[in-house]
């Protein structure tokens, strides 16, 4: 009777479960961005575990093979591209232009390379579905009509101007901050002026400057059967069918509309954490006045910082009674004091849930600050660039972290802002509050993900989550046509109005 009982309950779910047929998935992510590429490869992965036939084609195989996941690439060499002091000087102008600049750039050296040429006029592949990231390669949605498949979105982060004006997103300058405005929403007149210029060359200039290339980079190198049909680059992407966005704006991003076809998953790269290696164990185990885990992600090099800055950091971090863990190859002849454990990679969110790491010193990239606040550690910043600001901000505003200005950065300043949040248990305690804040969801971030993909693949493309006003030219979505006409009725009246006046005013005098 029970086992009966049993096999009917199963059923019973199974009936009561959406099914989606397993589809050949395209994930078309070729520029070796990796902390773009990584934020969402375990959706990859799950899309494969569940069933799904996905190929990659990026510059980051996976390390082991995994059934149903087929990796296509890489097509360029993945390693550092510039000193990253080379960008810490960029303005709310120049990284609009450094973004132009790194699109064209990166999407040439890709798409010439001749493993990529092979893939992109195959012919023997089909999809039921791609999924890009436009970010510097907007072409990318092109595959959509190579393969006649719906399209999916990838936003590494909050969308930017340029993201959101193929998506019809409102990104209102007035309170929306550009990602590397190095302000949040609360701005005043200086950084609303700075937002509203960088939004307009993202808006407008961007079409002329940067746009022209992405079309050239196209129908260079995008070219198969029938490609001469394909709609205008700008039409095919205001036709993506979802947006998912790796942000989380309770706790780590700024409050904003967004449309039914535009999905935050931010977090989905976090797992429940690891057993440590060994010696991470012991050492971690061994701070009896607590630890510090210290790292700038993949793209930072202790090593490149100025000597005076790389001194300061030093200094103050081997005065600290704490252990302390930094991702860090240090150059031959520098001596470290014993509290200090140095390496080239560290397994960071297995760290911070060690109960002995009081706090997180990082360059405030967008997955630190998620991994940071699922584990509740309170964090100090020293951004150099990109969207690196505006995260800091955030967690300063939100009250568990404290932002140290690189440029004005000494001793003293990094010192105190570490003593500050190692001393004073109000960020420990907010930054438990941000934490049940950003795990305080209906569903996991990647089943919350995994859902809206397969509901895409479901309803054949879901076109009914496109806006109705993306068809609308500026004009018509500010209504500037009716205004216009409004102004000349208004005019019309109010001179009407002036002739009946006049007119009966001068009679009066005459009859005088």
């Amino acid at each position: 009777m029970l086992p009966s009982m049993f096999f009917c309950s199963v059923l019973c779910i199974a009936a009561c479960t959406i099914v989606t047929r397993a589809a050949n998935i395209l994930v078309f992510m070729p520029l070796p961005m990796k902390s773009h590429f990584r934020g969402f490869q375990p959706l990859f992965e799950e899309l494969a575990h569940r069933g799904h036939n996905v190929t990659v084609a990026s510059s980051f195989p996976l390390d082991r093979p995994l059934v149903n996941y087929t990796d296509v690439g890489p097509f360029v060499n993945k390693g550092r591209l510039r000193n990253v002091m080379e960008l810490v000087h960029m303005n709310f102008v120049t990284s609009v232009q450094l973004k132009w600049d790194l699109g064209i750039r990166m999407s040439d050296s890709v798409m010439s390379h001749e493993n990529m040429k092979n893939f992109v006029q195959s012919s023997s592949n089909s999809f039921d579905l791609v999924i890009i990231e436009t970010f510097c390669q907007e072409y990318t949605v092109a595959m959509g009509h190579k393969y006649n498949a719906p399209v999916i979105n990838l936003s590494p982060a909050m969308p930017w101007v340029s993201v959101s004006k193929w998506l019809d997103v409102p990104a209102t300058y007035s309170y929306i901050p550009d990602m590397c405005l190095q302000s949040t929403g609360d701005m005043g007149f200086i950084e609303r002026l700075k937002n509203t210029i960088s939004g307009l060359m993202q808006s407008y200039a961007d079409n002329f400057v940067y746009f022209p290339k992405m079309k050239e980079t196209m129908d260079t190198y995008i070219t198969y059967d029938g490609w001469e049909s394909r709609p205008p680059l700008e039409q095919m992407l205001k036709n993506v069918s979802l947006t998912l966005v790796n942000s989380n704006y309770y706790a780590i991003g700024v409050a904003r509309p967004y449309l039914p076809g535009i999905v935050e998953v931010g977090g989905m790269h976090i797992k429940p954490p690891n057993p440590l290696p060994e010696n991470l164990q012991t050492f971690l185990d061994a701070a009896d006045e607590g630890a510090i885990f210290f790292s700038f992600g993949s793209i930072i090099n202790l090593n490149d910082l100025p000597n005076e800055k790389l001194e300061i950091v030093l200094s103050v971090i081997q005065k600290l009674k704490q252990k302390v863990i930094i991702k860090w190859t240090p150059n031959d002849g520098v001596k470290l004091s014993e509290n200090i454990m140095t390496g080239s990679w560290f397994p960071q969110n297995d760290i911070l849930a060690h109960p002995n790491v009081k706090l997180f010193i990082t360059h405030g990239g967008l997955h630190s600050i998620e991994e940071t606040i699922s584990n509740a550690i309170p964090v100090v910043g020293i951004p150099f660039f990109a969207d690196q600001y505006l995260n800091m901000k955030i967690a300063e505003e939100k009250g568990y972290g404290k932002l140290v200005n690189f440029f004005e950065m000494t001793e003293e300043s990094f010192g105190n802002a570490v003593k500050e949040l190692l001393s004073n248990v109000m960020y420990k305690e907010t930054a438990k509050v941000q934490s049940q804040v950003f795990k305080d969801q209906p569903m996991k971030p990647l089943d919350l993900a995994v859902y809206w993909v397969e509901y895409v693949i479901r309803n054949g493309g879901a076109e009914h989550l496109i806006s109705g006003s993306i068809e609308l030219n500026d004009a018509q979505y500010f209504l500037l046509d009716i205004s216009l006409i409004l102004f000349v009725l208004i005019g019309l009246i109010i001179w009407l109005c002036y002739l009946v006046v006049a007119k009966a005013i001068s009679k009066k005098l005459n009859t005088d």
